[in-house]
């Protein structure tokens, strides 16, 4: 069974390949699009530290600069883990093919992680070139756990993949418009602390903002490329974010399932 899964991904993760590097330029402008977007938060930041020191922020290293790129590149994670299955459902609606996958031997759901892995791989190959640009650029000052920094993009990832599966489930009934996505990606921008500490938020908002997935995988992502954080300061966020994915998870595929449902009784399988 697991040689099986081990050949599906394989050959998912081939066509996938194949399919960006045939399109070159759209690749190489995504690429140019990520590098420029980092590299305005990288002179922010340049500009920000200039003669200022940043208490809020000491627990990350005290570097705007690195506070700013880390927010930045998580952000990037946070839309892969929302908008993957979203995405491959509205894809496949679109190019009429859905209908097909459905009565295909494996399971849409199989399909819909096999691409979920796939955008994982890719996310975090370019976010990793990205960084590494940018950190001999400006000299970005990192102290990487590295075994740290992979459990706290797994355990974002899995305590995002329900609210994707739930996505998902949405857009097979309302084909445009998904407001799980929109919340979550508005409500990492604001309270997640993205761009500024969530410790300058009024008290009742850092309560909802610890609250939330994003608020403590992004405070864990931190604590372990700037600190070298160890088992214990991770252990607690860490801890929230498997919490949450078991939660989210169940829920997700009860969606989902519901979202099939529907469009099978209404026959908009193939509508987009």
């Amino acid at each position: 069974m697991i040689l099986v899964h081990t050949q599906k991904l394989w050959l998912f993760v081939l066509h996938n390949l194949w399919t960006s590097l045939s399109y070159r330029l759209a690749l190489v402008l995504g690429i140019a699009s990520g590098v420029i977007g980092l590299l305005q938060f990288a002179l922010l930041g340049l500009f920000l530290q200039d003669g200022n020191t940043f208490p809020a922020i000491a627990q990350y290293g005290g570097n705007i600069l690195a506070f700013l790129i880390t927010g930045s590149v998580f952000t990037a994670f946070v839309g892969m883990a929302l908008s993957t299955f979203g995405a491959f459902v509205r894809l496949e609606m679109k190019m009429g093919t859905l209908e097909h996958l459905l009565i295909s031997r494996t399971p849409l759901v199989h399909l819909m992680l096999y691409e979920g892995l796939m955008n994982f791989l890719a996310t975090v190959v370019s976010a990793s070139a990205i960084l590494t640009i940018l950190v001999l650029l400006f000299g970005v000052p990192l102290q990487v756990n590295l075994l740290g920094l992979a459990a706290s993009l797994l355990l974002l990832t899995f305590a995002l993949l329900g609210m994707g599966l739930a996505s998902a489930g949405i857009l097979l009934v309302s084909k445009q418009g998904d407001p799980i996505t929109w919340v979550f990606t508005t409500l990492t921008g604001l309270l997640s602390g993205v761009l500024y500490p969530v410790s300058i938020l009024p008290a009742w908002l850092q309560t909802i903002s610890w609250l939330l997935p994003t608020t403590q995988a992004l405070h864990a992502l931190r604590l372990s490329l700037t600190g070298a954080a160890g088992p214990h300061e991770l252990a607690a966020p860490l801890g929230a974010l498997l919490l949450w994915g078991a939660i989210s998870l169940p829920l997700g595929a009860l969606v989902l399932r519901w979202g099939l449902n529907q469009a099978r009784r209404q026959g908009s399988l193939g509508e987009f």
